[in-house]
């Protein structure tokens, strides 16, 4: 039976003590790309902007789970005792980190790359939604049958951690598309509906 990826990324054969400095440095790695990444955005831009801050998320998301598998690597009863099935549930569920964390970087290029009018900021912002919000969740819910054991509690917190974040990035996209613009400007993020429809950036 074909093993899932991310088990794979993590299957290597290592001792305790080189398991122990790799955590260590995935931790320095988190620390230094909460320091790093807004440093360097504010550099080159003057400013840190969305795109910045999701980025700095990104990287510091990718060390702590990198870490925290490698923490329980060699801990077999924090493991999940529900074997791995390879339906199709698991082979949507095999998506679950690359929606998490291209779903929103998408979804920003979406509601970006475009001049927002009121013919279609409704389609934009709901692709950012569906893209933000919608597909980290759909991708989420098969993993939830694995989440059982000794390990279940750390398993819901980063299931439902890792989730919340795209979702989180798209909160304001969603007010607008439910509150709708206010003199042609969306409120929650500030941005002003153009009436050339046919316009690009």
């Amino acid at each position: 039976m074909r093993e899932p990826l991310v088990r794979q990324f993590f299957s290597r054969h290592t001792d305790p003590e080189s398991l122990k400095r790799s955590v260590r440095r995935w931790l320095m790695a988190a620390l230094w790309s909460a320091v790093l990444v807004p440093v360097v955005f504010y550099l080159r831009f003057g400013e840190v902007t969305p795109l910045g801050w999701g980025t700095t998320v990104f990287f510091v998301a990718y060390c702590i789970l990198s870490a925290t598998g490698l923490h329980f690597l060699r801990r077999p009863e924090y493991h999940t005792p529900v074997k791995w099935r390879d339906d199709w549930l698991d082979r949507i569920g095999a998506f679950w980190l690359m929606a998490c964390a291209f779903g929103p970087l998408f979804g920003w290029f979406l509601t970006s790359a475009f001049t927002l009018t009121s013919n279609n900021w409704r389609w934009l912002y709901g692709g950012r939604i569906a893209l933000s919000i919608a597909l980290p969740v759909l991708t989420a819910v098969p993993l939830l049958r694995y989440v059982r054991g000794r390990g279940a509690p750390v398993m819901l917190a980063l299931l439902l951690g890792v989730t919340a974040l795209p979702a989180w990035s798209a909160i304001a996209t969603l007010r607008d598309y439910r509150d709708g613009p206010v003199n042609s400007i969306l409120t929650h993020t500030q941005r002003i509906l153009s009436t050339e429809s046919s316009e690009r950036r």
